[in-house]
């Protein structure tokens, strides 16, 4: 089986009709990131950042060039990947035991059943590292989804690393320069169905672990950040991406840039019977930058300094992100009878649920 070389056609995605249920959504300022290019824009985002960032890690994306239609062609995709039989997909199992994420994951059954009713097929940036076996479906797709994906790198999570180092007073590629894609490192694509499942609570309360996460407009109800007036929905639009910090900027920012805690509950009424579709882009540091606080002058006039910033400093980007994908595979698989406290270096794992 070889990579296909043109589109092959798929059932058109439509989305899911929008709950009518009146919920109490956060309210989330947007970055317009084609203000890049015109003169003052990058000190005008910059101030943008630290006027929202410290009330809440989530903000929306404007102005990042992707269309309606390429973001439902990726769905078509993920829907019909998610329609092959279990013991197709299941030929490509990720090696999660070994905090290895590249592939799928299964909902889990039996006594796990409980844990989770999510499954998930991820797909590793396009370098020679992650050369693996796909389904021939992903094959059949793959110049688009790797289009896809190096637009997401290229011309979304590049303008925000630039901001966001403008705004700690950084060189604008300081950021940029741990997070070529050329370079060994664990980024990836996500395609995820949540399955309908009785359950209040689908996701419990979590920070994610890479720099910055995406996520595409789904209409299907259940994201939630935590804010100070407790748990709020996140209103999502086809015109937005949502986009959340995560463990490694706040770890090279010493905790000034806060990694977002977010979960996800069952859907309105309206919307229970529905399975919930995500499609997601998880953005890494290279394989062996150490998470240390960055020398900002910003930071340094503030006084930032980070808990147990001497024993974390030592830990690369990739040693972070392994020790969580083991340490979470430890309990979905029932290794283990409760979450684990610590992740790696002394650091503790926080629960919010």
């Amino acid at each position: 089986m070889s990579p296909g070389k043109t589109r092959k056609d798929l059932p058109e995605y439509e989305y899911p009709k929008e709950t009518t249920e009146k919920l109490d959504y956060a309210d989330l300022e947007a970055l317009d990131i084609s203000k890049l290019d015109q003169p003052g824009g990058i000190e005008e985002l910059s101030a943008q950042v630290l006027n929202f960032i410290n009330k809440n890690g989530f903000f929306y994306v404007a102005g990042h060039g992707l269309t309606d239609e390429d973001i439902r062609r990726q769905y078509a995709i993920a829907e019909q990947f998610f329609d092959l039989p279990l013991e197709e997909k299941t030929k490509y199992l990720a090696n999660t035991a070994a905090g290895d994420f590249r592939g799928y994951k299964a909902r889990a059954t039996g006594e796990q059943a409980g844990k989770d009713n999510d499954e998930r097929y991820n797909i590793p940036k396009f370098t020679p590292e992650h050369e693996r076996p796909h389904p021939q479906l992903i094959l059949d797709h793959y110049e688009e989804i790797k289009t896809f994906s190096l637009h997401i790198h290229n011309q979304i999570l590049l303008p925000l690393l630039r901001i966001f180092a403008h705004a700690l007073e950084l060189d604008t590629e300081y950021f940029v320069n741990q997070h070529r894609y050329t370079a060994p490192g664990l980024e990836y694509l996500r395609y995820m169905k949540y399955h309908p499942s009785p359950r209040p609570l689908w996701a419990i309360g979590h920070t994610d672990y890479n720099t910055l996460t995406f996520l595409f407009h789904q209409p299907i109800s259940g994201l939630q950040v935590q804010t100070p007036l407790g748990w709020k929905y996140i209103r999502s639009s086809p015109l937005s991406i949502i986009v959340n910090v995560a463990d490694a900027l706040e770890l090279l920012s010493g905790g000034y840039l806060k990694s977002t805690v977010h979960r996800v509950v069952r859907p309105p009424v309206d919307q229970r019977e529905s399975a919930r579709l995500s499609l997601i882009y998880f953005a890494r540091p290279e394989s062996q930058v150490r998470l240390e606080r960055v020398r900002s002058p910003l930071l340094e006039r503030l006084g930032v300094k980070a808990e147990g910033e001497e024993s974390l400093g030592g830990v690369t980007a990739e040693e972070w992100a392994r020790a969580r994908i083991a340490k979470d595979h430890r309990f979905r698989a029932g290794l283990v009878g409760s979450r684990e406290g610590e992740i790696i270096a002394g650091v503790k794992q926080k629960y919010y649920d």
